[in-house]
């Protein structure tokens, strides 16, 4: 497991990344400027982004480019075991994701119907459609965890639209996962 990498460029500097309990550190140096700056695992999309030289691993919620790296610097052995010791990292720091797993409660046709009324009230239909689908789904039988499955999956699919559909559909609330953040993991 590769916790840490120095890449080195000829003429952009040095960007040095280090993997530090829930977060990944980097600090660039070039001619120009000196920057510092540490990023949150649980915020980035395990799916780097590869622009020609570069790879970046973006935000989930707003697809912005967080963490860029040479690609293959320092080499591609080294690059390929850190890429991959990043990506499960994130991996293991998606608790806040939600997962069928958490409801403990059985659910009725009632409580599907009225999250999707709400949803289909207050929100664009077109910008969750992928979520509706699966809710409907899940109405017609609302006991098959499978069916349930599928909706968590299309709302942790969802990006920016997570915010509005937890407002205005508690029901998802109780997918989260029950993790107490004060106590020690």
């Amino acid at each position: 497991m590769t916790n840490k990498i120095v890449q080195k460029h000829p003429e952009l500097g040095t960007r040095e990344f280090e993997l530090v309990d829930d977060a990944i550190e980097y600090r660039i140096s070039s001619q120009f400027a000196e920057e510092e700056l540490s990023v949150v695992l649980s915020v980035l999309d395990p799916e780097p982004v590869v622009d020609g030289v570069m790879m970046y691993f973006v935000s989930e919620v707003n697809r912005e480019a967080l963490i860029k790296m040479f690609i293959d610097l320092p080499d591609a052995g080294t690059f390929a075991q850190f890429v991959e010791t990043v990506q499960q990292r994130i991996n293991d720091e998606s608790f806040g994701q939600l997962d069928a797993n958490n409801r403990e409660t059985e659910l009725t046709k009632e409580q599907v119907d009225t999250t999707i009324t709400m949803l289909e009230t207050y929100l664009d239909p077109k910008s969750i459609d992928a979520l509706l689908s699966a809710l409907r789904h899940l109405a017609e039988t609302p006991d098959n965890r499978g069916r349930l499955h599928e909706v968590v999956d299309a709302f942790n699919n969802l990006g920016v639209q997570q915010g509005p559909v937890l407002t205005y559909a508690p029901f998802f609330n109780t997918l989260l996962s029950s993790t107490d953040l004060d106590e020690p993991g």
